[in-house]
């Protein structure tokens, strides 16, 4: 008999500004090959669970695909965290993440977020 009534997936950014849209934004840290944030899963169930992680957006490098996020970490207190990385090719995307975990009752539950990339330096005269 299965009690998974209460799980959920709610993905967030909270290192990130939110605008009108619920679009996240990073900004592009000029100088870096990479600009990184954390990403937040809270799943709502008490159970370590492992979420997986994936983005629509990446790059290729040596002739490999490199996904913008790690693709699985594991819940403490409820909550999965994994790290967003983006690279310069990327300024001016908007990406899609999208984390899921499948609970004990065999319920698949899935949540995405949209994240910009952002350059300041790019909008100065």
């Amino acid at each position: 008999e299965c009690d998974c009534e209460f799980e959920y997936m709610n993905v967030q950014a909270p290192n990130l500004e939110i605008d009108e849209n619920g679009y996240y934004h990073i900004e592009w840290l000029e100088g870096y090959n990479q600009t990184f944030s954390t990403l937040d899963a809270n799943t709502g169930s008490d159970e370590i669970v492992k979420v997986l992680w994936e983005s629509d957006s990446g790059i290729n490098y040596s002739g490999y695909w490199v996904s913008s996020v790690n693709p699985a970490s594991y819940t403490d207190n409820g909550v999965a965290h994994t790290v967003l990385a983006v690279w310069e090719e990327q300024i001016g995307d908007t990406l899609t993440v999208y984390a899921w975990y499948r609970d004990n009752c065999d319920t698949e539950h899935i949540d995405s977020i949209k994240v910009v990339i952002d350059n300041e330096g790019d909008n100065e005269i």
